[in-house]
């Protein structure tokens, strides 16, 4: 795959035309690197070339386990065969005892599912502000859902709110007064993670704030315990103030971080009210997000107040189940610690002019760079056969648990080989596949 070679970093005619394809009548997503997967299993994919590449973003946390896991596939396909969709409209006999699983394992109280990590986040808020209104009395018009800075929990008119203000969002009009990530009398941002402006907002205004969502680790600073920090505190905060503390672990949940839910790293006694999980809790076959958390707030949610047609269907709960299994059997979450600390050792060892810091907890990793585009280099490790995520000033890196010792160092030595000779290149096809960072935590 990697070579020290010059490579010729030009687009097959295939992906140019899948390209100009999209350009024409598609709008909406987000933009990356422009590789085309045809096929994947464990940490490859193949392109509409049949190119082989490492992958280390799986889905920005979606395939933890690994493209295709066979046991999750075994599963699912075994259900596909008894019965695909029982929804709104009947019972789903698995659904009762999944849930009580998954409650009486993590100690909560009740469970919800939804499809989406975007549709969960939305749904934990819309409990959340019932909460806040009918039990701490807080007038609907001025009922407060705070996020902090640089977060990121989708793009639906309900939380697109909670993240940085942006020229896109007001042009929809959604510049909301209930959902926000900065002080609504100041203005001030509530960066992450400094816990002073997030203190003194909920100093000023924690008579109306019904919660605060958060993902506990954004795994963007040079100290990962900085972040433990922060969300501890701001945990505390929520404690002291009756405000409602909503992790979402949409993308760092399900052993990303080496446990089970990022919370957990804050200690043995920090119990969030809500908890939001999807992507790698299905192990990447199939759309399913959920929302558990304590009876005194989730008993508030009547019947016909959340539903939705694919949630908790027969295949989601089968792919739930064996995702979890396999992250126990496996070990999965040690070997997401065992991989993280390899990868960032190693980058940190180089010393390379082009690495500015390393950020990294379990298989949750940032590299930092300087001196060149984050762009630029993902394009040519993309020519060289690696997959990630660039959005300068960083790259997003999600080791898939299942990798080898072998497969990550053949990626190591291909970003080493990347940083040593990018910039002896000129123009890099696909470096400029994005023209403006989103302000988000990706």
């Amino acid at each position: 795959m990697g070579s020290t070679q010059k490579l010729d970093l030009k687009l097959s005619e295939k992906v140019r035309s899948l390209l100009r394809q999209e350009a024409a009548y598609i709008v909406g997503g987000v933009e990356p690197l422009p590789i085309f997967p045809e096929r994947a299993q464990g940490a490859k994919i193949w392109d509409v070339d049949g190119k082989e590449y490492l992958d280390f973003i799986v889905g920005f946390s979606a395939a933890n386990q690994g493209h295709g896991h066979p046991y999750i596939m075994k599963k699912v396909r075994e259900q596909y065969e008894k019965i695909a969709l029982v929804n709104i409209s009947a019972h789903n006999p698995q659904w009762g005892p999944f849930a009580e699983k998954m409650c009486k394992r993590f100690g909560y109280d009740k469970i919800l599912a939804m499809i989406s990590g975007t549709e969960a986040a939305d749904t934990a808020c819309k409990t959340a502000r019932k909460w806040g209104i009918g039990v701490k009395g807080i007038p609907a018009e001025k009922c407060l859902v705070l996020a902090t800075g640089k977060s990121y929990h989708g793009m639906t008119s309900g939380v697109w709110n909670l993240q940085d203000p942006s020229k896109a969002r007001t042009a929809y009009g959604l510049d909301s007064q209930i959902h926000m990530n900065i002080n609504p009398t100041t203005g001030e941002p509530l960066t992450y993670p400094e816990i002073d402006p997030m203190r003194r907002c909920i100093e000023e205004h924690h008579q109306r704030i019904a919660a605060v969502v958060m993902e506990p680790y954004h795994g963007v600073t040079r100290d990962i315990h900085d972040e433990g920090r922060y969300a501890r505190a701001v945990y505390d905060l929520c404690r002291k103030y009756n405000i409602l503390f909503i992790s979402d672990e949409v993308r760092s949940g399900a052993g990303k971080t080496g446990k089970f839910f990022s919370y957990m790293h804050l200690g043995d006694d920090c119990k969030p009210d809500m908890v939001t999980m999807g992507k790698s809790i299905t192990g990447g076959v199939y759309p399913q997000s959920f929302v558990m958390g304590k009876e005194a707030v989730m008993s508030l949610i009547g019947s016909g107040q959340t539903a939705s047609t694919f949630a908790y269907t027969p295949v989601a709960i089968a792919a739930a189940t064996a995702a979890i299994e396999t992250i126990d059997r496996e070990n999965l979450m040690e070997r997401a610690v065992v991989l993280g600390d390899r990868w960032a050792s190693t980058i940190r060892s180089w010393n390379h002019p082009h690495i500015d810091w390393v950020s990294q907890i379990g298989a949750d990793c940032n590299i930092f760079v300087r001196g060149v585009r984050a762009e630029r280099l993902g394009a040519l490790l993309m020519h060289k056969g690696v997959a990630i995520f660039p959005v300068h000033p960083r790259i997003r890196v999600s080791i898939p648990f299942i990798m080898t010792d072998e497969e990550l160092d053949s990626g190591l030595a291909i970003l080493k080989d990347a940083l040593n000779t990018v910039d002896q290149y000129g123009s890099i096809e696909g470096e400029f596949w994005h023209q403006s960072a989103p302000a988000t935590n990706w």
